[in-house]
């Protein structure tokens, strides 16, 4: 029970940190590569919003708008317009939100075979067929690529 304590408390400071670090516009617009007049007309179609800081006068964004900001100049880049790349970025949104969902509840463990390549073994619980066999499931991340593979 500790342990998933502080997974919560982890999970919780980061989402903390995503949503309260702020990058002014100018500095956005430099980094991304996309104008501020861009960004200010992204903001009146209600794809992006800044922070809500009457006090500044700065137009700035959350580490979570940032990330939507780069998504969307990649879109636009490969040819997509504005209002579709933004559909694609909520796309996205949902179908990650699904993948962290699965595996935050469904791995038991990963064992690393080489660090310097990133390769090694999800492994993913216990495959139980009709005839009452029993199977190891694991997912695996090698030089032959990534694939699953179903252990007796």
């Amino acid at each position: 029970m500790i342990f998933k304590d502080k997974k919560m408390e982890a999970k919780k400071i980061f989402h903390d940190v995503f949503q309260n670090i702020e990058v002014g516009i100018g500095e956005v617009s430099k980094t991304v590569g996309v104008s501020q007049r861009q960004l200010r007309y992204w903001e009146e179609k209600g794809y992006i919003k800044p922070v809500d800081d009457n006090q500044s006068g700065v137009r700035r964004y959350t580490l979570s708008t940032l990330y939507l900001i780069i998504f969307i100049k990649t879109q636009l880049d490969q040819g997509f317009t504005l209002s579709a790349a933004f559909e694609r970025s909520k796309d996205i949104k949902v179908k990650s939100k699904i993948v962290r969902n699965f595996f935050e509840h469904t791995f038991n463990d990963v064992t690393i075979t080489d660090a310097d390549k990133a390769y090694g073994e999800i492994d993913l619980g216990e495959l139980l067929v009709q005839d009452g066999q029993k199977y190891h499931f694991k997912g695996v991340v090698d030089e032959h690529g990534r694939y699953l593979k179903i252990d007796k």
